[in-house]
């Protein structure tokens, strides 16, 4: 009797377990947005940035409600996803309550489908550079806030170009290539991710601490438990919110 092994089999496995995670990440992004989007609702004031290669960046500015007339510090929130206006959207809730914190929150919108990092980097200094001659915008340095890919890529722009930055707020987020972590120059960091998250970032989560501790970051993460959420979660304003007032309590302009 001639026995014979499909070797394809594992493959095969393999593939599917990867689309089942994609199917749930995907099943869960949707509910995100479709739950977040009723309260992202708010107007926000919209310009147009040109970059240099004639590109240009759609941008979502919400102003912040009883801090005075301005000029206020600027907080730039990246969109997870592919950071279309539509994700971008979803988000806007997060940029309302930021904005309460007296931050002036622009909200940068992809129009390739493209993250804001890697090769498309390079726009969100421009944005901020083009921003900040904005009479009702300080000069200076700027706070990157992030969720999922968002995330990452504020955790990515903050550790190439850490004088740039005012902080960031990766909520999820994670660095997977630590080699670009530069001089962080007490750059306060604070990270978020679930427990058991979809995608083991909390199981990467320690050797990026540590990489952006050793590199001169001011760190606060921890994970979010006792939670279904496998990657997106509520935010505890209990515990991010005296961060934020911190860093507000230095003007900006003057670091």
């Amino acid at each position: 009797m001639l026995l014979t092994f499909d070797h394809t089999e594992p493959l095969r496995l393999s593939i599917t377990r990867n689309l089942h995670r994609l199917l749930r990440w995907t099943l869960c992004l949707c509910m995100t947005v479709l739950l977040l989007s009723q309260s992202g609702l708010a107007l926000a004031r919209e310009v147009r940035v040109t970059m240099s290669d004639g590109s240009e960046v759609k941008v979502f500015l919400f102003e912040p409600d009883n801090h005075g007339e301005g000029p206020w510090p600027l907080s730039v929130l990246i969109p997870g996803g592919g950071g279309n206006e539509y994700v971008a959207r979803a988000q806007f809730w997060l940029g309302r309550e930021l904005a309460r914190q007296g931050w002036m929150i622009a909200v940068p919108v992809s129009t390739d489908g493209s993250n804001f990092d890697g090769q498309n980097g390079y726009k969100i200094p421009a944005v901020i550079e083009r921003l900040q001659s904005q009479a009702d915008i300080l000069s200076g340095k700027a706070l990157l806030v992030g969720v999922s890919t968002g995330g990452s890529s504020a955790l990515a722009l903050a550790a190439q170009q850490p004088d740039q930055y005012h902080g960031v707020v990766a909520v999820p987020g994670i660095l997977r290539d630590l080699s670009i972590i530069q001089d962080m120059n007490n750059l306060p960091v604070y990270v978020r991710i679930a427990q058991n998250d979809l995608f083991r970032w909390d199981q990467a989560m320690p050797d990026m601490v540590t990489a952006l501790e050793q590199a001169g970051a001011r760190v606060n993460a921890g994970l979010v438990t006792g939670t279904n959420a496998k990657h997106i979660f509520n935010l505890d304003w209990d515990e991010l919110r005296p961060w934020i007032d911190a860093l507000h309590a230095h003007e900006p302009s003057s670091d």
